[in-house]
Protein backbone atom coordinates (compact mmCIF):
# COMPACT_ATOMS: atom_id res chain seq x y z
CA UNK A 1 0.00 0.00 0.00
CA UNK A 2 2.78 2.35 0.70
CA UNK A 3 4.09 2.12 -2.53
CA UNK A 4 0.58 2.86 -4.70
CA UNK A 5 0.37 5.67 -2.22
CA UNK A 6 4.10 7.54 -3.04
CA UNK A 7 2.89 6.78 -6.94
CA UNK A 8 -0.39 8.97 -6.18
CA UNK A 9 1.73 11.35 -4.16
CA UNK A 10 4.44 11.90 -7.44
CA UNK A 11 1.57 11.40 -10.21
CA UNK A 12 -0.57 14.40 -7.93
CA UNK A 13 2.90 16.67 -7.84
CA UNK A 14 3.83 16.01 -11.36
CA UNK A 15 0.21 17.12 -12.29
CA UNK A 16 0.37 20.28 -10.15
CA UNK A 17 3.49 20.97 -11.73
CA UNK A 18 2.41 20.86 -15.00
CA UNK A 19 -0.69 22.45 -14.43
CA UNK A 20 1.10 25.39 -12.90
CA UNK A 21 3.71 25.37 -16.14
CA UNK A 22 0.82 25.59 -18.92
CA UNK A 23 -1.01 28.22 -16.60
CA UNK A 24 2.19 30.35 -16.79
CA UNK A 25 2.94 29.38 -20.32
CA UNK A 26 -0.98 30.44 -20.69
CA UNK A 27 -0.55 33.72 -19.27
CA UNK A 28 2.54 34.91 -20.23
CA UNK A 29 1.71 34.31 -24.27
CA UNK A 30 -1.57 36.50 -23.40
CA UNK A 31 0.42 39.12 -21.15
CA UNK A 32 3.24 39.55 -24.23
CA UNK A 33 0.27 39.60 -27.05
CA UNK A 34 -1.15 42.81 -25.07
CA UNK A 35 1.83 44.41 -24.58
CA UNK A 36 2.78 43.81 -28.09
CA UNK A 37 -0.61 45.60 -29.48
CA UNK A 38 -0.39 48.36 -27.03
CA UNK A 39 2.87 49.40 -27.57
CA UNK A 40 2.24 48.96 -31.55
CA UNK A 41 -0.89 50.91 -31.12
CA UNK A 42 0.76 53.82 -29.28
CA UNK A 43 3.46 53.90 -32.19
CA UNK A 44 1.12 54.32 -34.69
CA UNK A 45 -1.05 57.21 -32.77
CA UNK A 46 2.53 58.69 -31.84
CA UNK A 47 3.55 58.75 -35.83
CA UNK A 48 0.08 60.15 -36.63
CA UNK A 49 -0.13 62.83 -34.84
CA UNK A 50 3.37 63.86 -36.04
CA UNK A 51 2.25 63.61 -39.72
CA UNK A 52 -0.83 65.65 -39.24
CA UNK A 53 1.04 68.68 -37.21
CA UNK A 54 -1.33 68.38 -34.16
CA UNK A 55 1.67 68.69 -31.99
CA UNK A 56 1.79 72.14 -30.35
CA UNK A 57 4.38 74.59 -31.53
CA UNK A 58 7.65 75.79 -29.62
CA UNK A 59 5.64 78.78 -29.11
CA UNK A 60 2.68 77.22 -26.97
CA UNK A 61 5.05 75.13 -25.33
CA UNK A 62 7.39 77.88 -23.74
CA UNK A 63 3.49 79.81 -23.39
CA UNK A 64 2.02 76.89 -21.85
CA UNK A 65 5.39 76.71 -19.48
CA UNK A 66 5.57 79.86 -18.59
CA UNK A 67 1.79 80.08 -17.55
CA UNK A 68 2.92 76.86 -14.96
CA UNK A 69 5.63 78.88 -13.47
CA UNK A 70 3.61 82.08 -13.06
CA UNK A 71 0.19 79.85 -11.51
CA UNK A 72 2.89 78.20 -9.20
CA UNK A 73 4.47 81.71 -8.04
CA UNK A 74 0.49 83.01 -7.11
CA UNK A 75 0.25 80.08 -4.65
CA UNK A 76 4.06 80.40 -3.64
CA UNK A 77 6.16 83.44 -4.65
CA UNK A 78 8.84 82.08 -3.64
CA UNK A 79 9.42 79.13 -4.74
CA UNK A 80 12.92 78.93 -6.48
CA UNK A 81 11.89 75.96 -8.50
CA UNK A 82 9.23 78.07 -10.18
CA UNK A 83 11.57 81.63 -10.21
CA UNK A 84 14.67 79.86 -11.95
CA UNK A 85 12.68 78.25 -14.45
CA UNK A 86 10.24 81.23 -15.49
CA UNK A 87 14.01 83.62 -15.65
CA UNK A 88 15.65 80.49 -17.42
CA UNK A 89 12.82 80.96 -20.36
CA UNK A 90 12.63 84.77 -20.50
CA UNK A 91 16.70 84.68 -20.80
CA UNK A 92 16.43 81.92 -23.26
CA UNK A 93 13.93 83.58 -25.64
CA UNK A 94 15.62 86.98 -25.13
CA UNK A 95 13.24 88.74 -23.13
CA UNK A 96 15.02 90.83 -20.69
CA UNK A 97 12.60 92.93 -19.82
CA UNK A 98 10.45 90.37 -18.35
CA UNK A 99 13.64 88.02 -16.37
CA UNK A 100 14.83 91.14 -14.90
CA UNK A 101 11.96 91.45 -12.41
CA UNK A 102 12.10 88.27 -12.07
CA UNK A 103 15.88 87.60 -11.40
CA UNK A 104 15.28 90.80 -8.51
CA UNK A 105 12.86 88.27 -6.83
CA UNK A 106 15.38 85.80 -6.61
CA UNK A 107 17.98 88.10 -5.25
CA UNK A 108 15.72 89.71 -3.12
CA UNK A 109 14.44 86.29 -1.49
CA UNK A 110 17.70 84.15 -1.63
CA UNK A 111 20.51 87.09 -0.74
CA UNK A 112 23.03 84.06 -0.17
CA UNK A 113 22.83 82.70 -3.61
CA UNK A 114 25.18 85.25 -5.24
CA UNK A 115 25.43 83.56 -8.77
CA UNK A 116 21.69 85.10 -8.49
CA UNK A 117 22.90 88.83 -8.18
CA UNK A 118 25.65 87.70 -10.42
CA UNK A 119 23.55 87.01 -13.29
CA UNK A 120 21.26 89.67 -12.25
CA UNK A 121 23.85 92.56 -12.75
CA UNK A 122 25.17 90.68 -15.96
CA UNK A 123 21.89 91.03 -17.27
CA UNK A 124 21.60 94.72 -16.76
CA UNK A 125 25.13 95.73 -17.93
CA UNK A 126 24.32 94.14 -20.87
CA UNK A 127 20.64 96.04 -21.04
CA UNK A 128 22.51 99.49 -20.38
CA UNK A 129 25.46 99.00 -23.02
CA UNK A 130 22.14 98.30 -25.52
CA UNK A 131 20.85 100.93 -24.93
CA UNK A 132 23.59 103.67 -24.90
CA UNK A 133 25.28 102.34 -27.92
CA UNK A 134 23.88 104.40 -30.72
CA UNK A 135 23.17 102.96 -33.54
CA UNK A 136 25.74 103.22 -36.38
CA UNK A 137 23.63 104.38 -39.86
CA UNK A 138 24.69 101.28 -42.27
CA UNK A 139 26.44 102.48 -45.29
CA UNK A 140 25.41 101.08 -48.98
CA UNK A 141 28.35 100.61 -51.41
Amino acid sequence: MSKKKKNKTKTKTLVRVATLVMGLGFAGSTLAIALSSAFSQSNYTASESEQSGDAPSIESQIQMRVSGYEKVLEREPQNITALEGLAQIHLQTNNTAKAIPVLEKMVKYYPERQEFAGILQLIKQQETSQQTEPEQPQEQP
